[in-house]
């Protein structure tokens, strides 16, 4: 028993530590690439104000935690409106390009080297085309214009924009680790640690073009079925995909609930829930 807390323990620390950097690492990119100006005390209100709505994506339903996010922003921040969205979109934007880059590399490997290539270069293909078409509908959605007004606004845009790719290059590298750890945790084996990185790497894509709240179906559908393909039993794949789900709120609840109460939402998490929902409707 003592052997297998010894095992246990430090990949499920692993899997956690990974999962809070991924909650961390937003606010930080926000902070660092798209606020003109990011004075201390901003840094640490742009930190609560994103935990306390990435924890409202899990409470509330139909992804209210992005409305919920430009609320906060222009209320406790002051940034108007129309540099949100465009900010919001602009870091969306990055954020499917360096998913589709690295689910594209990481699908080629894996289609080439490790499972079947025609199942796995279909599927990369069906995800690339989709998140193309997604990135293309967004970027007209946002207009170039607005894209310019706002890099106009920050220093050395340039600078930030490769920061904010880094970021979330280091953010994706997290999804695998976390995945990593996830799958040597329940099936008990370090070989299937690879695969179950890159599996994880490709879902969480799958999730995010599949346009549902939290990547419902498509993640979980796709993490399974690489898994199952890599050698991992249908029923291990499940059960890692709801640990990653266990997890996220989790480290959501760790973190928003506190955000929470020192933006003054709430003093428990009723309250708080009552006071989301309130802004979401806007009656508050």
């Amino acid at each position: 028993m003592n052997a297998l807390r010894l095992e246990i323990l430090p990949l499920l620390a692993v899997a956690f530590a990974m999962t809070v950097l991924h909650f961390v690492m937003e606010p930080w990119r926000w902070s660092a690439c798209y606020m003109p100006i990011a004075k201390s005390g901003e840094r640490a209100r742009t930190r609560d104000v994103f935990f306390a709505t990435a924890l409202a994506s899990y409470l509330l339903p139909f992804k209210l935690g992005v409305p919920l996010r430009m609320v906060l922003l222009n209320r406790v921040l002051g940034l108007v409106y129309p540099y949100i969205g465009v900010a919001i979109g602009i870091d969306g934007l990055l954020s499917l390009v360096v998913w589709i880059a690295c689910a594209a590399i990481i699908g080629w490997r894996l289609a080439v080297h490790w499972f079947s290539p025609w199942y796995l270069a279909g599927a990369i293909a069906v995800l690339v085309a989709a998140a193309a078409a997604f990135l293309l509908g967004r970027t007209r959605r946002i207009g170039v214009a607005h894209i310019r007004g706002v890099l106009r606004s920050l220093d050395k845009p340039a600078r930030r924009i490769a920061l904010a790719c880094a970021i979330l290059g280091f953010d994706v590298a997290s999804y695998a680790a976390r995945h990593a750890a996830l799958t040597w945790l329940v099936t008990g084996e370090a070989a299937h640690a690879p695969a179950g990185a890159a599996a994880g790497v490709v879902a969480t894509f799958a999730g995010i073009v599949s346009g549902l709240p939290l990547g419902l179906v498509g993640y979980d559908a796709t993490l399974i079925a690489l898994l199952s393909v890599g050698g991992v039993s249908p029923a291990e794949a499940l059960a890692i995909a709801l640990a990653n789900r266990l997890l996220n709120i989790g480290a959501a609840a760790l973190l928003g609930i506190p955000a929470s109460m020192r933006l003054g939402l709430g003093s428990r998490l009723s309250s708080i829930v009552a006071t989301l929902r309130e802004l979401a409707r806007g009656k508050r």
